[in-house]
């Protein structure tokens, strides 16, 4: 065999080799649609009592994050924030006009996400004096 027939098939073999031992890349997944109009409820405590609110957001979206403005029948409103996924979190802003002395929280909020349906739970807001902030604060969307 002449030199330059070796030099070119043990290239060929290390070209092989070198593909034979890399795994190829999976394909990253594209974040999950979550933008578009949504409706559902807001369920909280206060007072004692469980109450079960409507609610509304119109959510916008770049890349993985989401966010956008959301309504409750009552009056209170806020903004929402999170990362898109099959599980979600991110923060998201009340604020309730009829209340003065405690008119604007920002709350951490976690959750599970899916093309048609938003399901997340605040976490605690604090309470002190005359601002008292429902507990146990669970929004459910739909689309």
């Amino acid at each position: 065999m002449r030199p330059r027939s070796r030099v070119v098939i043990v290239s060929a073999m290390l070209v092989v080799a070198a593909a034979c031992g890399s795994s190829p890349s999976a394909p990253s997944s594209p974040a999950l649609s979550l933008a578009g109009s949504w409706s559902g409820t807001w369920q909280f405590v206060t007072a004692g009592a469980t109450v079960t609110d409507a609610v509304t957001a119109n959510l916008t979206q770049s890349g993985s994050a989401v966010s956008g403005p959301w309504t409750a029948a009552s009056g209170a409103t806020g903004q929402l924030n999170f990362t898109a996924g099959s599980t979600v979190s991110g923060t998201m802003t009340i604020t309730q006009s009829i209340v003065t002395t405690c008119s604007t929280a920002a709350i951490s909020l976690s959750g599970t996400a899916t093309t048609t349906s938003l399901d997340f739970t605040l976490a605690p807001i604090s309470s002190s004096g005359t601002c008292q902030w429902p507990t146990s604060n669970h929004f459910v969307f739909r689309k």
